[in-house]
């Protein structure tokens, strides 16, 4: 498949999840044999929406590519607290109990999380955070992205 004048060529694309509750918060990401692309849902607590963040890298400036997983201790805490605060509000609020509740079990599950970590050649580390679900596919991603940056910058 062929995209532009420069003969840019797409090597490998994926869509993954960002979030284990809400399926439509995704993460493409592109490789092409001139670039990384991505595009990283920004969100509140790991459920709201609030946009996007694209990175773009060339090749020959991506020094290495690796995967990472992470427990998010703030984020578990928050989740707990929320969720204990939903449960002992249910006699009291009815369906705001039952609401605050599920919004404290989303945050608690997307606590833990896997990450696509790219270094550029000055060691900055840009970090594209999923669902740790997507955790085998994004290691495959990255495998490819560090063979083709190995074979086309070579």
């Amino acid at each position: 498949m062929m995209s532009g004048l420069n003969n840019e060529r797409i090597i490998k694309e994926g869509t993954y999840r960002t979030n284990l509750l809400l399926p439509w918060l995704t993460t493409d990401l592109s490789l092409t044999n001139r670039r990384f692309k991505g595009y990283d849902r920004n969100t509140l607590l790991g459920l709201i929406p609030l946009g996007k963040n694209e990175v773009t890298i060339p090749l020959k400036q991506i020094a290495s590519v690796s995967t990472s997983t992470k427990f998010h201790i703030k984020r578990f805490l928050g989740g707990l607290f929320v969720t204990f605060l939903g449960l002992g509000s249910l006699s009291e609020l009815g369906l705001m109990g039952i609401i605050w509740t599920l919004i404290g079990l989303g945050v608690l599950l997307n606590s833990y999380t896997s990450t696509l970590q790219i270094t550029n050649n000055a060691g900055q580390k840009v970090p594209i955070q999923i669902s740790i679900l997507e955790k085998g596919n994004l290691q495959s991603f990255a495998g490819i992205v560090n063979d083709t940056v190995a074979e086309e910058v070579s």
